[in-house]
């Protein structure tokens, strides 16, 4: 018989329009639903299919500091249960309302100083206590991704005194203080709140295996890598098995966020499509940009190309056959030192799920980073791995060209994430890891 231990989740919360939301998602799916319940601030339309016990943290479940208390709040943020009824972003997400400039200069002098991290405490209500005391929770599993994170989670085990589980999605740490001023103060700080958390757990995850190595050699410390699994009969039923191409109607996808770390780098494959095509003399090629984000500066200046299409957002299930009919995916990071440094050792989540659609993949990105490591260690995708414009050319030309080269790099990547991705296996390790948590490891139950 199989053991879950209950799990509260601080921090994050499952839905289907992010990477660390996904990956939550797959992981935990088929745990006992009763055994899971997750604490986060901003709840906005969280999915019920995994777990149904929310509670979202607000103004309740944080103390202003002077001088910041001394006005009083406009719009409190809701604090309490989440049910599903739908309505949870209406409820909570005042951040979303328009701000005066005025407002927005004093969220800039915030954030630039650091002092977002002082003006306010978590400290725990009454309710969200009670709702915690109720639950009873084995373990506090938390994707860690900011300061406020580690305080939170180190107060609730200060408090609840039960194991923790980190699980690491980004290299955010080596890259969160030069965010503030003064910067060497701030990459103090928290460098020693994150390794005093990380002393304190019980099991460390990290999302790939060279982030692992890092991890190792930066903090002494061992750390198993998880990426998101596949539910491979969600996505078998829609992967490539005709690898023709007309090339006269080519379509190249990038799917996911955009923005710290992916900008340049997809300006650049619009410019090079734009270049092949005026070559050929039509406009066959275009570069679809699939993603939640369709207002921000990034976005015009991809509208400028001729080839670029963005696509609106579409509902997880359509995803497997988005990609299983595109005829190339493309994977993209800037090559500039702060992207690298932020996304070295990230595996994005959309990765497995490209290789299991047989659709060739095309990286972008630095011969450092994790997902090029992966991808030509495996040679299960063509990697450009320099930015260089007629490097990118030559690539996307060869891949429109070679239909034996596409379908090797396709069934490669097929194979690769049946054997290293598939659900059933990594929920089961994923599942042990967890286990390792407690006392008996699970062996008593």
């Amino acid at each position: 018989m199989n053991f879950y231990p209950k799990i509260l989740i601080s921090g994050q919360y499952f839905h289907r329009n992010s990477g660390s939301g996904i990956t939550l998602s797959n992981l935990f799916s088929g745990w006992d639903k009763k055994k899971i319940a997750a604490a986060a601030s901003f709840i906005i339309s969280p999915a019920y299919d995994v777990c149904d016990t929310y509670y979202q943290l607000g103004s309740s479940d944080f103390k202003l500091r002077f001088p910041f208390n001394l006005k009083r709040r406009s719009s409190p943020e809701f604090s309490g249960v989440l049910e599903p009824t739908g309505r949870e972003s209406s409820k909570g997400n005042t951040l979303m309302r328009s701000r005066s400039k005025l407002r927005m200069l004093y969220d800039k002098v915030l954030f630039s100083t650091g002092l977002v991290h002082y003006r306010k405490k978590f400290a725990p209500g009454p309710t969200f206590m009670q709702w915690v005391k109720d639950y009873n929770p084995d373990i506090l599993y938390s994707q860690l991704s900011s300061l406020e994170e580690i305080r939170i989670v180190t107060k609730l085990q200060t408090i609840l005194k039960i194991p923790v589980v980190i699980h690491i999605m980004d290299d955010w740490p080596s890259t969160l203080g030069k965010k503030y001023f003064p910067e060497w103060i701030w990459r103090f700080v928290i460098n020693r709140e994150l390794r005093g958390l990380f002393a304190r757990a019980k099991v460390l995850l990290s999302i790939s295996e060279a982030m692992s190595e890092e991890y190792k050699r930066r903090y002494g410390l061992n750390f198993t890598s998880f990426h998101n699994p596949i539910v491979t009969s969600l996505w078998l039923p829609y992967r490539k098995k005709d690898y023709s191409i007309d090339e006269h109607d080519v379509t190249i996808l990038y799917s996911g966020r955009i923005g710290i770390g992916i900008s340049d780098s997809l300006l650049d494959v619009a410019e090079v499509i734009d270049e092949i095509n005026k070559i050929k003399k039509n406009d066959g090629i275009r570069l679809h940009i699939q993603t939640s984000m369709q207002e921000n500066l990034i976005i015009d200046s991809l509208k400028k190309y001729r080839c670029v299409r963005i696509n609106p957002a579409v509902a997880y299930d359509q995803i497997p056959m988005i990609f299983g009919h595109a005829d190339i995916l493309l994977l993209a990071n800037d090559f500039d030192p702060e992207a690298v440094r932020f996304l070295k050792y990230s595996m994005p989540t959309k990765a497995s799920e490209y290789m299991i659609s047989g659709t060739p993949i095309l990286v972008y990105s630095a011969d450092e980073t994790a997902v090029t490591r992966f991808f030509v260690q495996n040679e299960c995708g063509h990697c450009v791995t320099r930015r260089n414009m007629e490097l990118l050319k030559e690539a996307i030309i060869l891949m429109i060209e070679d239909k034996n080269y596409r379908q090797l790099l396709g069934e490669t990547a097929v194979n690769m994430a049946l054997n290293r991705f598939d659900s059933g296996t990594v929920r089961k390790q994923f599942r042990s890891a967890i286990l390792n948590a407690t006392d008996d490891g699970g062996r008593n139950s």
